[in-house]
């Protein structure tokens, strides 16, 4: 006879049942036929036992068929259940090839699911796209370190989550007339780590939405900007706890809401500067004399002669109205510092506004209603 395999997995004990009920016999009634254990019968039943050459003798006998038919039903089972564990296998790594998985259950932003279409389901849905071979909209310009051209899992899974809790989070009309009077209003929070607890507020006041979202491993993104209609967002991830990572990320956003840059192809930080986008470069430019005047800060560093000390530095941040890690962040920006120097004055500020806006990470996962 010729062989069929199902698309799904039916094991042979069902089509056992079948033949059972329409003689009206028992289990024990079977297992007296083949002389077997009532055990042994409930295995076939439930396919805990696979029908061996020795069984299909006996059930093919006891039910006046050929032996090979039942061991038909067996191999039929067996290759209809390999190839759904191909199947799944396939669906699990398509998911897994999308997004960090793992780390997105463990921040609770999808429940875990062995079942591979489950799972697929749930990414989708926090992802907000039909089907896992879709990709979500990108429209927003990021600081980051990686590809230009493509997001990779990680970035794509952050910025999902980032857009899920902005859109928790209420503010006025912005018009892009208050945009300098907001600058200004941020610069007089930039001497004071302390004040940087206040920076949400501003933001909020002046019609931009603010989060916080911590960094998934391998998104290598230290902030970004994007568009809810005409409602800015901004979101950061402090991903290194410094007050001059997190004044110049910030600020380099802002730009970015001013010139309403939403870029498909999103930026970098780790390459020479030279092959950064335009809306990058001008980004990092605004951001600079945001912080601190171009034209002061060129004229300390000739005055300074690349000998600085920090009392030097103090006081010229202390002349420009700002933190003097923001004096030394510019420095390490331009080159004019090693890395390693001053870094005491790049004090942490995680503390210090994490819980001021609407934050996930550490330990903290705000319900959006995704799951």
């Amino acid at each position: 006879m010729s062989r069929f395999v199902t698309a799904e997995p039916i094991p042979p004990g069902e089509y056992l049942r079948d033949e059972i009920d329409a003689r009206g016999w028992t289990h024990a009634d079977l297992a007296e036929v083949l002389d077997m254990s009532r055990r042994q019968v409930v295995n076939l039943i439930t396919g805990t036992s696979a029908v061996t050459p020795e069984t299909a003798i006996a059930l093919a006998q006891a039910f006046d068929q050929d032996a090979e038919t039942w061991m038909h039903l067996q191999v039929s089972y067996e290759l209809a259940r390999a190839a759904r564990k191909e199947r799944d296998i396939e669906k699990r790594a398509a998911v897994y090839n999308k997004v960090p998985v793992r780390e997105m259950v463990r921040r609770g932003w999808i429940d875990e699911h062995k079942d591979p279409t489950l799972l697929s389901e749930a990414v989708c849905r926090f992802l907000r796209i039909p089907s896992i071979s879709h990709d979500p909209e990108r429209k927003w310009a990021a600081r980051k370190s990686g590809s230009y051209k493509v997001d990779n899992g990680a970035q794509i899974a952050w910025h999902s989550r980032a857009k899920q809790l902005a859109e928790c989070v209420s503010v006025p009309k912005y018009s892009p007339r208050n945009f300098a009077r907001t600058v200004a209003q941020l610069r007089q929070l930039m001497a004071n780590r302390h004040d940087v607890r206040r920076v949400p507020r501003v933001l909020a006041g002046a019609g931009i939405r603010f989060v916080i979202v911590q960094h998934l491993k391998g998104s290598k993104v230290d902030g970004a900007s994007f568009w809810l209609g005409d409602s800015p967002t901004i979101a950061v991830t402090l991903r290194y706890d410094r007050i001059d990572n997190f004044w110049f990320t910030l600020m380099h956003e802002l730009a970015h809401v001013k010139y309403r840059d939403e870029s498909l192809d999103v930026a970098l930080m780790e390459t020479d500067d030279a092959t950064l986008p335009e809306i990058e470069r001008r980004a990092n430019k605004d951001a600079a004399e945001y912080l601190v005047p171009q034209d002061k800060l060129e004229s300390f560093i000739r005055r300074c002669g690349r000998l600085y000390y920090q009392r030097r530095l103090v006081e010229f941040a202390n002349w420009q109205q700002v933190h003097p890690g923001i004096v030394v962040g510019q420095l390490h920006w331009r080159r004019e510092l090693k890395h390693s120097q001053f870094r005491r004055l790049l004090e942490k500020v995680k503390n210090e506004i994490v819980g001021q806006a609407l934050t996930d990470g550490w330990g903290d996962c705000p319900a959006t209603g995704v799951e």
